[in-house]
């Protein structure tokens, strides 16, 4: 009878476990599709920040994302628990800082430090995850990060530029804790509350910050505001509010309730990548051959942490 019972609880714990790796190359999937659209937003934002301020593009994207997933989501939601509210609005405040000083930090260093700086949040999530979630990466995933790091910097670092530390490397550095930060709150998170109440208040969090830092420049530092969008501009906004934003951050709340804070990394690691595909086939930009040994390692990395895992 004790074997009988010790085989049934082996076939079970088979099962689930089969499930549970299925339903992570799901998320993970979902999450490389996610870098896929991130990708194309390089492209429409290099050309939008001529005619939009940086931080009212931020905002602007993030209103029309907050409209959006509102007039989808709000029928269905007959109530907001208070816990879960407060969570979206800790963790949209996160991101908000992450997009803030990464703008902010474009003023002060070059795009390619600014990239690769921004990108080290590969590396502080496994770091953040181990300290918050308790939860330490296995070796394939270190090995995978290794990889995307070093590829990382083949990618994005232009080796002919000074290496001095600036200003803007600083706030590139506090960005990329805010984006690290944001993906560890958002894989404690989702699994606890109900996503579509995380993601809206994410979004409205991001949409109104954004506004508020609009308002402090324009009437406490008397800044001018470039806004002068087109009708193609306007379609712009659409696409990074609905697509690049809207749906994205839903997918991204939705797929961590079943994949590592580090995977997610290491998958948000080919961002740049499909951004360089894209400006490739777009724009007619070019790669480099340390950016596509780079490149190559970014995929290398994932591949080893989704393969071994």
């Amino acid at each position: 009878m004790g074997v009988a019972v010790d085989t049934n609880d082996h076939a079970r714990k088979q099962k689930f476990s089969h499930q549970a790796s299925h339903q992570r190359w799901i998320a993970d999937g979902l999450l490389l599709l996610i870098t896929v659209i991130w990708g194309t937003t390089f492209v429409i934002v290099k050309n939008l920040i001529v005619r939009v301020d940086p931080i009212a593009l931020i905002g602007l994207r993030f209103l029309v994302a907050s409209l959006a997933v509102t007039i989808v989501l709000a029928p269905r939601i007959r109530a907001m628990a208070k816990r879960t509210v407060s969570a979206g609005i800790i963790i949209g405040l996160i991101l908000f800082a992450g997009y803030v000083f990464q703008t902010i930090a474009l003023e002060y260093t070059t795009a390619s430090k600014c990239g690769f700086i921004t990108g080290l949040s590969v590396v502080l999530v496994p770091v953040f995850s181990a300290f918050i979630l308790k939860k330490s990466p296995d070796l394939p995933s270190i090995v995978g990060v290794g990889f995307a790091t070093v590829g990382l910097g083949l990618l994005s670092l232009n080796f002919s530029e000074a290496t001095l530390l600036q200003t803007g490397d600083f706030l590139s550095l506090i960005g990329a804790i805010a984006f690290g930060l944001h993906i560890v709150a958002v894989g404690k998170a989702a699994p606890l509350h109900d996503v579509r109440i995380l993601v809206i208040m994410q979004l409205w969090t991001v949409a109104i910050a954004s506004f508020v830092t609009l308002g402090l420049r324009v009437f406490v530092l008397g800044h001018t505001i470039l806004m002068a969008p087109g009708s193609r501009e306007l379609l712009g906004i659409g696409f990074l509010g609905i697509l690049a934003t809207a749906v994205t951050l839903f997918v991204q709340n939705i797929a961590q309730k079943f994949t590592s804070p580090t995977h997610v990394a290491i998958i948000f690691a080919t961002e740049p990548v499909f951004a360089g595909i894209f400006g490739w086939w777009i724009l007619g930009e070019t790669f480099t051959r340390p950016q596509l040994a780079g490149a190559a390692l970014i995929v290398v990395g994932m591949l080893v942490a989704e393969m071994m895992s």
